[in-house]
């Protein structure tokens, strides 16, 4: 692997209603209804508090581009939820696909009546183009890195140079078949590609640098249409009329406003105006609780980790007892209840509860011996006495109170000041050690990060795809994200955590698969290199004339299924 991590997700980005939910939650029976008593006019309304960038697949990869763009252009396959909250795999543009003995070799077939908004037919070129630009230095595609180490040639073309976009393991077969081959086998290569929506060579050439800029400068083949974009406002999408499977998709069109208060998007469900919204405060809750039956209720974990990063080339923060000491030295549950309204998981292991290996959860995999931060806690009932030893082995005043540790916050917003000073009483009561608050915008913290400027950090990832690599591999040493330019993380144990994932990408036995992550883990969070704090639980009220609108963690919302009855 050479991957240099191009893409970043932070997890105070969105408070948006693509959300991923819990599956098996309690949900409401939905009515079985005919097509004579859904409403005439199908339309769903729904509000997120960031703008989509762009509409450039290769380029705009936020989370409201990603969200977006997952309406109106379609990938081979698609992940989505079905009714039961169960993240599934399903034909997409392409109807078929087969997987060699080996697993090396993924063969799609794509769908005869799968067209272009301009009628254009979509073909196997289209695909192989995609990949091609993705593997294009100069093009700088903020998701090809995804691709590294696992399509043949794919970074040897994008990173080393010795081989040409051309060369990579993405083929046209005939008009309607395209090839994968990989270079080893990879148990979530179909989860990669639905996060690689298409573009066409034809417009991608004649628009060149101005292609997604505006909803006339791409072309769409997904089951909406952009109609209208009021940039900061709203963007209007109406059903693809050509789209293959429009004869089972009921909306007629989906409005997505732009609300950025999250008062102003809660008043805005009350009022009719929009169709689903998330809160976990608990005063709105109460008022769209106090609505009776008008809404219904779905509480769910997210899939992605809040964690703090302790930097190992900090003069005390090299030595792993220290680390793991400040680890310790906060309560997970008394910071979900002081500052979440109780609604997060407290994180003791660095991998969610709803991260899968294979097609069971990852923890349910490994037993529970994934939660190292408890196994820490007993190992190390005293914090602060750890702590005096790993200062001694450093030659500093075993007194904590004379340490100086920096902590950069993520923002600086109100919860960012609430929760640093609730982290700086923590560690006072538990540690002795008074924390000094550095109050600075996120951009300027992952610059700091970035240039391993700083003590320690808060952070967190959203994973690209459903696997405990998703999350481990954003910590390889040279090639993850946090590498160790960043993190300062060096030395055996280092070396060790790159071999264990790098024998993890080659085994196709989900049992080995999560002994070895495991094995990583205990490194990586049982030195302390990170701390897992919480993952985030979401509120989420929907309207009951809405139907169809299923969710899970690790998927997307498939807005084909969602219809309405009795629309006020």
């Amino acid at each position: 692997m050479r991957r240099k991590k191009l893409g970043f997700v932070s997890l105070i980005l969105l408070f948006s209603v693509t959300f991923s939910m819990l599956g098996g939650c309690a949900k409401k029976e939905e009515p079985v209804v005919s097509n004579g008593e859904i409403d005439e006019f199908q339309k769903f309304v729904f509000s997120s508090n960031s703008e989509v960038t762009g509409l450039n697949p290769l380029l705009n990869t936020t989370a409201p581009d990603n969200g977006l763009q997952a309406i109106i252009l379609e990938t081979l396959i698609d992940s989505v939820a079905d009714e039961d909250g169960t993240a599934i795999i399903k034909a997409a543009a392409a109807e078929t696909w087969d997987v060699s003995e080996d697993g090396l070799v993924y063969t799609f077939k794509i769908r005869d009546n799968a067209v272009w908004n301009d009628g254009v037919p979509v073909t196997a070129d289209d695909f192989v183009f995609t990949y091609r630009m993705m593997a294009t230095p100069e093009v700088g595609s903020t998701n090809a890195w995804l691709f590294d180490g696992v399509i043949k040639n794919f970074g040897e073309a994008l990173y080393e140079g010795t081989k040409t976009p051309e060369e990579i393991g993405v083929e046209a077969i005939d008009e309607k078949t395209v090839q994968f081959t990989l270079t080893k086998p990879c148990a979530y290569f179909l989860d990669l590609l639905t996060g690689a929506k298409p573009v066409r060579e034809d417009k991608w050439e004649e628009w060149g640098s101005t292609y997604g800029s505006s909803h006339d400068k791409i072309v769409m083949n997904g089951p909406f249409l952009i109609d209208s974009w009021d940039q900061n406002v709203q963007m209007t999408l109406v059903k693809n009329e050509d789209y293959w499977d429009a004869a089972n998709v009921k909306l007629d069109v989906i409005e997505r406003k732009v609300i950025r208060e999250p008062a102003t998007a809660v008043q805005a469900l009350l009022s009719g105006q929009i169709d689903v919204v998330g809160t976990n405060d608990p005063e709105w809750r109460q008022v769209i609780e106090a609505e009776g039956d008008k809404f219904r209720m779905i509480q769910m974990p997210d899939n992605a980790p809040e964690f703090l990063g302790f930097n190992c080339n900090n003069k005390y923060f090299k030595n792993p007892k220290i680390r793991i000491a400040f680890s310790l030295g906060f309560d997970r549950e008394k910071y979900i209840e002081d500052l979440r309204y109780g609604l997060s998981e407290p994180l003791y292991s660095l991998i969610p509860s709803v991260i899968n290996c294979g097609d069971m959860p990852y923890k349910e995999r490994v037993g529970g011996r994934n939660e190292i931060v408890k196994e820490l806690m007993e190992q190390y009932p005293d914090p602060r006495a750890l702590l005096v030893e790993g200062l001694v082995e450093e030659g500093f005043d075993p007194d904590p109170s004379k340490m100086d540790v920096k902590y950069a916050t993520r923002g600086t917003a109100e919860y960012s000041k609430k929760s640093a000073e609730w982290l700086q009483q923590q560690y006072e009561e538990v540690l002795g050690v008074s924390i000094i608050i550095d109050m600075m915008e996120w951009n300027i913290m992952w610059e700091k990060v970035d240039q391993n400027d700083y003590d320690i950090c808060t952070a967190g990832w959203g994973p690209y795809y459903n696997d405990p690599n998703a999350l481990l591999e954003i910590f390889h040493p040279t090639d993850g994200y946090f590498d160790s330019t960043k993190t300062g993380w060096t030395g055996p144990d280092a070396e060790k955590y790159a071999e264990l994932l790098e024998k993890a990408s080659s085994s196709t036995d989900d049992d080995e698969r999560a002994e070895l992550f495991l094995e990583a883990e205990k490194l990586l969070v049982g030195t302390g290199v990170v701390a897992p704090t919480y993952c985030a639980v979401s509120t989420i009220y929907l309207a009951d004339y809405v139907k169809g609108y299923y969710v899970s963690p690790v998927a997307g919302v498939d807005y084909t299924k969602i219809y309405t009855v009795g629309r006020p």
